[in-house]
This record gives C-alpha cells, sequence and structure tokens, in this order.
C-alpha cells in the first residue's frame, strides 16, 4: 500500500491537519522537539492496525478539551505477484 496523504482532526497535539502528498520512495519527517512527529507516525500505525503502536488508550489520543479524534488517510493498495 502506498499512503498519499493523511488528515487528522483533533488528534494528540496536532489540532486539524493535512499531511502530503507523500512520495512513494522515502519521506522525512522533520521538526522541533514536541512538534508531533511520533504522533504523526502513531496515526498512520493506527490507521494500518486500529491500534497504537505505542500503546496508548483511545482516550488518549484525543486532543485535550476535544470530544473525539479522527485520522484519515487516502492511498492506493496495489496487488503485487509473490516473489
Amino acid at each position: 500500500m502506498y499512503i498519499e496523504r493523511i488528515s487528522l482532526k483533533n488528534f494528540r497535539n496536532l489540532g486539524n491537519q493535512n499531511i502530503g502528498p507523500f512520495s512513494e520512495n522515502i519521506n522525512l519527517v522533520i521538526g522541533r522537539n514536541g512538534s508531533g512527529k511520533t504522533n504523526i507516525l502513531e496515526a498512520l500505525g493506527l490507521s494500518a492496525i486500529a491500534k497504537s503502536c505505542r500503546g496508548a488508550r483511545t482516550g488518549e489520543m484525543v486532543r485535550f478539551g476535544s470530544e473525539s479524534a479522527v485520522v484519515e488517510t487516502e492511498g492506493i493498495f496495489q496487488k503485487k505477484k509473490p516473489i
């Protein structure tokens, strides 16, 4: 699967963010300490395996003061032949 972009609403400290388009090859996530780099990776993991890769409970992923959070990913799933 190739993820093209991710939209976050009230996810951890990120508020409303639309991130992308991502490259098919290598993507770098760069920012200051506490800016949300790991939260972006957690959101990608959440969309892939439906749970936090950091072991967080669902309520811990909702931005403080918000009732809910939304993570939406857009991508392309390609069936490939086994090697």
